[in-house]
């Protein structure tokens, strides 16, 4: 064997045991096998396991709340918008359009998104149109107007918008017609109006404002009743009326479409409380004139005045009272009233009179004091110092009173005596001492005291010097006219009584011209003189009612009392207090 040979058979020989050597190191882990398979085993076993966690716990689904949309995927905007989309609202329903259709249009999920948009936008219209019929006309356009161009729904969207607003338009008209003449008061015009609601193709007019009309029209009439009824009350008139007026009137102001008939009213009643308020102070009626001020409601335009006007009533309660303290009391009450009150000019003019009535009860007073010693003089003082009291003073009857009793008084003290005088002349007898005691009767004049009683003897007297077959009846009467020298006094007397009884000045002046005719020694002379005295105060209390008004007419009337009357010289002081007023 050569040496090539045998190197080439080493080679060779080194060769194949490496080859050997490798392959039985390659199959030298089969040695393991019990390990590999419990190995195998644990591999298997763990993928089924995980296959089955994975079976009964699904991964968690997207929350969309928390997806940051740059980066979202194109599939978890579809799931996301699809979540939206189940809101059924409009702003669901173009959040959900929104996520999708900012999508390029290329993107490879546009064939799934476009027919996604198109049911939400024909959804959103639908909705729109439920939202015109619930009378929500500016939402339906709004989301309409959104509604994408790309779709079906975007070609309905114009025609529709413009058929909502003309219907709307419609409505709305007649709605506001009606409730024009409603308000207006007329709510017959109102309902003839609000019928041609129910024609309107929208259920929010015909059906929603139709009813709510419906409802105010019948309040209407409910209303007109009730103010009707508040009117009739004020018409009455009184305390208790008015106040039951008042009561509806109110309620009215609240809410009805009456209120301004109502408001109206109101103040018509307020004006007519005050009214009987100053009427009733008028009157001296304190608790009346409180009773219509206090009923008087804080939102009518005379409660400042009626205010006012209970300051004024209290005080001239307070004043009423006559001492000095009240009437002290009654101008500092007046003085309250603000200068620029109404009644401010009216309080000063109260107060003005309260001061003079402090002077008047102070003189009164005095000549009260003055004629309680009975003389004479101090009577005759007592007297003049009454007179200063002024007519308009409301101490003025008192002072009347007292002037007359204390007249009475002096021309009793002044006149008796002579009348004592001609009885004692008359007890004599015979024509001379009768005649005598006719002369000194004489002495007492018309208008005093004892006048009357004089006249009545004067003219038992002058009978008792008549002849035995003397007839007063058959002497000619000296005053009564020629045409009517045969009437007796008594028919003389009844003639005056006749004219009388008409009752005006000149008719009782001309009665007492009439009974004047009567002879004084006639038997009917007491009558006439009585009735010519009646008729003389009734002249005298028409001058006093008269001069009110008229000063002039009053002075015109108490003139035509004559001077035979009782009551001329309280008529003669009147003339001079009205003239001096002048």
């Amino acid at each position: 064997m050569t040496t090539d040979s045998k190197t080439n058979f080493v080679t060779a020989a080194i060769s194949s045991e490496a080859v050997i050597y490798r392959g039985a190191r390659r199959f030298r882990f089969l040695k393991y096998w019990p390990i590999w398979g419990m190995v195998a085993i644990a591999l298997s076993g763990g993928v089924g396991f995980g296959s089955y966690r994975l079976l009964l716990h699904q991964p968690a689904k997207p929350n969309c709340a928390q997806v940051f949309w740059p980066f979202a995927s194109g599939s978890l905007r579809i799931y996301c918008a699809q979540e939206k989309a189940s809101g059924q609202t409009l702003e669901d329903l173009f959040a959900a359009i929104a996520l999708v259709d900012t999508l390029d249009p290329n993107h490879p999920l546009r064939p799934a998104i476009n027919p996604l948009i198109e049911q939400w936008s024909t959804q959103a219209l639908d909705l729109a149109e439920k939202a015109f019929h619930a009378g929500k006309l500016d939402r339906a356009i709004e989301f309409a107007k959104r509604i994408p161009a790309q779709t079906t729904a975007y070609q309905l969207v114009k025609a529709r918008v413009e058929e909502w607003q003309q219907v709307w338009a419609e409505g709305e008209d007649i709605y506001n017609r009606a409730e024009a003449a409603l308000n207006n008061e007329e709510w017959r015009k109102a309902y003839g109006i609000m019928i041609k609601l129910v024609q309107v193709d929208n259920r929010y007019w015909s059906g929603t404002q139709y009813d709510s009309l419906t409802q105010k029209i019948i309040v209407a009439q409910k209303d007109e009743r009730k103010l009707v009824k508040a009117k009739r009350l004020m018409r009455r008139g009184g305390l208790d009326n008015l106040s039951e007026s008042l009561g509806l009137i109110q309620e009215l102001i609240a809410d009805s479409v009456y209120h301004r008939s109502a408001r109206k009213a109101q103040n018509t009643i307020a004006r007519r409380l005050m009214t009987i308020a100053e009427n009733s102070l008028e009157r001296r009626s304190y608790h009346a004139t409180m009773d219509a001020l206090q009923l008087i409601p804080q939102d009518t335009p005379v409660w400042t005045q009626a205010q006012d006007f209970m300051k004024l009533a209290q005080a001239s309660a307070s004043a009423w009272n006559g001492t000095v303290v009240n009437l002290e009391e009654a101008i500092n009450q007046a003085n309250k009233l603000d200068i620029n009150s109404p009644l401010y000019g009216k309080a000063q003019t109260l107060i003005a009179h309260w001061q003079r009535e402090i002077t008047n009860i102070q003189l009164l007073q005095t000549a009260q004091i003055q004629a309680q010693t009975g003389d004479i003089n101090d009577l005759a003082i007592a007297v003049s110092q009454a007179q200063q009291i002024s007519s308009e003073s409301d101490r003025w009857q008192e002072a009347q009173k007292d002037i007359d009793q204390w007249q009475y008084q002096i021309q009793l003290r002044e006149d008796q005596p002579i009348l004592d005088r001609a009885d004692q002349l008359a007890l004599q007898g015979g024509p001379t001492a009768l005649q005598r005691a006719i002369q000194e009767a004489q002495k007492i004049q018309p208008g005093r005291t004892l006048y009357d009683e004089a006249q009545l003897r004067i003219s038992d007297w002058q009978y008792q010097l008549q002849p035995p077959d003397f007839t007063p009846l058959n002497e000619p009467l000296r005053t009564v006219p020629a045409n009517d020298s045969n009437q007796r006094p008594n028919q003389l007397l009844k003639s005056a009584e006749t004219i009388a009884s008409q009752g005006t000045p000149k008719a009782l002046a001309e009665a007492i011209a009439q009974a004047s005719q009567v002879a004084p020694e006639s038997p009917a002379q007491f009558q006439a003189k009585a009735s010519i005295d009646s008729w003389s105060e009734q002249l005298l209390d028409m001058a006093q009612g008269q001069a009110l008004a008229d000063r002039d007419a009053a002075i015109a009337i108490a003139q035509k009392i004559p001077s035979s009357s009782r009551v001329y010289a309280s008529a003669q002081r009147q003339i001079q207090a009205w003239q001096q007023q002048e």
